[in-house]
């Protein structure tokens, strides 16, 4: 997920691109740049870090021009570099171009175009698309265009401007967000509402599959075909804040929303039908061969997704598995060697005892692969291989979408080392895949229902102590429902495996005390109905997270919240749906700075 932003007017688009990029800086902050056209030039400036870095460069120039385009970077393709920063260039420096999505044949179309003579200076997929443009291009930039996108496999939003065609910019969608600013003799494009409202209220938010033509005066869209369409024109009455936020109350809220099309970039370009295709793992054939034990470091929420690919690998590849906190990992001085692949989850590849673990077991011998979310960051450049999760950046502290694409990119993991071993059958891998492309429609459906848990979180606001009960693949989403409550309502609350209540916390259980318990169709259905039995005996108000057609747990519950009946193996990801929005309803009734609760960092990067 990266900010992007084009602009075309009367006026110098240096600050107008510059402050419409701070409005976006949360879609991304490893790197920046803007190119502008000026005395028939681009002139382009970039830099890597925060926006600031890009700021103290350009309060140094004198920038004129009308036309322009902007983009605040999050790496999927490439480290945080100069040369990897957005607009990149084609060969003659004749054409500038900003993405935000996933190319996914980028390899393929790389090799076609360097054979044609182009040149590359980035590790970049979207270096491709300017390329591609640039060897259709004869005149007609919007042609050009058009010709080019179609070859493009995955996910943009692309903005292009031309030395030979100063008074247009061209704009392109396809599975990223792309809105059209509309002003008086100025019109401009933006990945998100905050970058234009500074300027207009007035936008058209592009579909898949159009392409925009925009000059000062006006605005012309399109299909891929180039047929002229009509669209509606939206009046925007949220404030910029509001904005930023997409119209929703906390970014947490927002980022819980986020989580299906979270899961579709976790997976995009990575499976096939029946294979997963994993670039960054780098581990040859004899490396894999000689696993026989799979350990697993991880902190907090990254620690119970951990516990989660423990279930999945042991259940479905039979390799004895191993999850650590990494707090604790290097001080146990673990068993390691060449025969141990381990395997590190942290959403910033910064979290320290989680490298501090990494460390360890690349000291012993050990292949490591991350799961992480921040391209270039150190875990990713000190692993064997990286599995990026492609879930954008994540501004609540209390984690919610980076947990979910840990999950996604663990059913990877499985896929590709059962694959890779020859442990998964193809008919079981096939049925894995056709699974994890079903769930962003079902995690939406989920979602749909929150109007029942902001009623259910009415009735539990006021508690001081809760319990979360699980069983099998489900425990360790009891233990990060009672994480998320804890993290931001500051409520008491404490996850078990649902057979351990009678061994010590069923004392805890009263009528003030209530249990939430994920009661999901599977094979220890009945084992946790029982154990719901067990806390209604003694007064314990029930909260279940239950399946569908599922009339039995009425007799049970106090309260039920529903998601659809699923293969056990998948129940994970839509059973913390409601617990992260219990959590968030909680906090939220109660007052409390859901997106920074007190005392919590984003990234631990301390011992």
């Amino acid at each position: 997920m990266c900010g992007i932003v084009g602009y075309i007017g009367d006026k110098a688009p240096k600050t107008i691109l510059y402050n419409g990029l701070a409005k976006l800086e949360y879609r991304g902050y490893d790197s920046a740049g803007i190119a502008i056209i000026e005395d028939n030039k681009i002139e382009l400036n970039k830099a890597i870090g925060k926006l600031d870095s890009l700021g103290e460069i350009l309060n140094k120039k004198y920038i004129q021009g009308n036309i322009g385009i902007g983009h605040t970077r999050w790496a999927t393709h490439g480290k945080p570099t100069v040369l990897n920063a957005h607009p990149h260039l084609d060969c003659n420096k004749e054409l500038a171009l900003v993405h935000n999505g996933i190319i996914e044949n980028y390899r393929e179309l790389k090799d076609e175009l360097i054979k044609k003579g182009h040149k590359f200076v980035s590790e970049t997929d979207t270096e491709v698309i300017v390329h591609l443009i640039e060897e259709y291009y004869t005149g007609d930039l919007f042609g050009a265009v058009k010709k080019a996108v179609k070859y493009l496999e995955g996910a943009y939003a692309l903005g292009v401007i031309s030395l030979r065609e100063q008074d247009k910019i061209i704009a392109a969608r396809k599975g990223s967000p792309l809105v059209i600013g509309l002003g008086e003799n100025e019109n401009m494009i933006a990945s998100d509402i905050p970058a234009v409202l500074e300027h207009t209220k007035k936008v058209i938010f592009l579909d898949d599959g159009e392409l925009a033509i925009l000059t000062k005066e006006k605005v012309v869209i399109t299909d891929l075909k180039g047929n002229e369409k009509i669209k509606e024109i939206t009046e925007i009455d949220w404030s910029i804040e509001m904005a930023e936020k997409n119209g929703y109350d906390h970014f947490m809220l927002k980022e819980i929303y986020e989580q299906p099309r979270v899961v579709e970039d976790t997976l995009r370009g990575k499976i096939t039908d029946s294979s997963v295709k994993l670039d960054g793992i780098n581990l040859t054939k004899e490396d894999l061969e000689k696993i026989e034990k799979i350990n697993i470091v991880a902190c907090g929420t990254s620690y119970h997704a951990g516990l989660v690919g423990k279930y999945l690998i042991e259940q479905n590849l039979r390799i004895p598995t191993e999850v650590d906190v990494a707090s604790e990992f290097r001080y146990k001085d673990p068993i390691l060697s060449e025969k141990n692949l381990v395997i590190v989850i942290s959403q910033s590849g910064e979290t320290a005892d989680t490298l501090a673990g990494l460390r360890e077991a690349k000291k012993k011998g050990a292949k490591v692969i991350g799961i992480i979310n921040v391209v270039g960051s150190t875990i990713t450049r000190e692993s064997d291989g990286t599995i990026y999760t492609n879930a954008g950046p994540e501004i609540g502290v209390a984690s919610t979408k980076a947990f979910v694409s840990q999950l996604t990119a663990l059913y990877l993991f499985l896929l590709y080392f059962g694959e890779e071993r020859n442990i998964l059958s193809l008919e079981k891998r096939k049925y894995i895949v056709d699974g994890l492309k079903k769930l962003p429609e079902m995690i939406a459906e989920v979602l749909k229902r929150d109007n029942e848990i902001l009623k259910a979180s009415e009735e539990f606001k006021g508690v001081n102590s809760l319990m979360f009960i699980g069983r099998n693949i489900n425990y360790p989403i009891a233990l990060e429902g009672a994480l998320k409550l804890k993290e931001i309502s500051y409520i008491h609350a404490e996850g078990y495996p649902a057979g351990e209540l009678k061994h010590g916390p069923i004392a805890l259980i009263e009528e003030e005390v209530p249990t939430v318990a994920i009661a999901v169709k599977s094979d220890t259905y009945d084992k946790v109905i029982s154990n719901i039995q067990e806390i209604k005996a003694r007064s314990g108000k029930i909260i279940a997270v239950a399946t569908d057609g599922d009339e039995k747990i009425k007799e049970h519950a106090d309260i039920i919240l529903r998601i659809h009946e699923v293969d056990e193996i998948f129940s994970p990801i839509l059973t913390v749906l409601p617990l992260q929005l219990l959590a968030y309803h909680i906090s939220n009734k109660r007052g409390l700075d859901v997106d920074k609760p007190r005392n919590l960092a984003k990234s631990v990067t301390v011992e």
